[in-house]
């Protein structure tokens, strides 16, 4: 039976890639490079963020960084939703009595603002966010929350999030609801691909009754 959801944040719970987008800009700017279009900021952004910067020729100071997009993006936050069935999906996990951890690189200070304005705040048990490399930190969580890998699953919206899942031998699920397409997110070779987190529900199940 799987006890222990790990949900990635944006992209899967948060609809946030144009406030991203419009925040990495002038973060970019900050950093003295030109503003970039939708399209090369989607084909050039992975995780850890900080290759994104060295895609560009950009030399930054990791805390100051962290600093400045804690500063801007509330300036776009009339663009940050909750993706549909986000928190109907996590009511539900809790229904069936799963722990929901978020594992994040997300500022932190953010998340938990975003969290509470969803309303989404009263199912997750746990916040793991402003996270650099996520595989540094997966290892750690599955301890701290005595979480056993055959009973865990992982949800993430890119490559990083299965490569994580994959380090801590955990179920990987995939969504295609937020930073990476199908396509590359195939190559990465989930354990599934979902639309998006609404069907998540219904797959715990399944996976619950093949593990009984």
């Amino acid at each position: 039976m799987i006890e222990t959801v790990i949900l990635d944040w944006s992209g899967v719970v948060s609809d946030d890639w144009s406030a991203t987008v419009a925040a990495g800009n002038d973060v970019l700017e900050r950093w003295g490079h030109e503003r970039i279009s939708k399209e090369k900021f989607k084909e050039l952004y992975e995780l850890p963020w900080i290759n994104f910067y060295k895609k560009l020729g950009l030399i930054i100071d990791e805390d100051k960084e962290r600093k400045l997009w804690e500063k801007i993006l509330p300036k776009y936050y009339n663009l940050v939703k909750i993706l549909p069935n986000a928190k109907q999906a996590m009511e539900e996990l809790k229904k069936i009595n799963k722990k929901i951890v978020i594992l994040s690189s997300h500022n932190s200070n953010l998340l938990i603002e975003e969290a509470k304005a969803y309303e989404v705040s009263k199912f997750i048990d746990a916040i793991h966010a402003s996270v650099n490399d996520k595989r540094d930190e997966i290892k750690n969580l599955i301890a701290k929350h005595e979480a056993e890998p055959d009973k865990t699953v992982y949800v993430g919206d890119m490559v990083h999030d299965i490569e994580t899942a994959k380090l801590a031998k955990v179920k990987s699920i995939a969504v295609l609801s937020g930073y990476d397409e199908k396509e590359k997110l195939e190559k990465a070779k989930p354990d599934y691909i979902l639309q998006d987190i609404g069907e998540l529900p219904a797959l715990i199940e399944t996976l619950d009754s093949d593990l009984k």
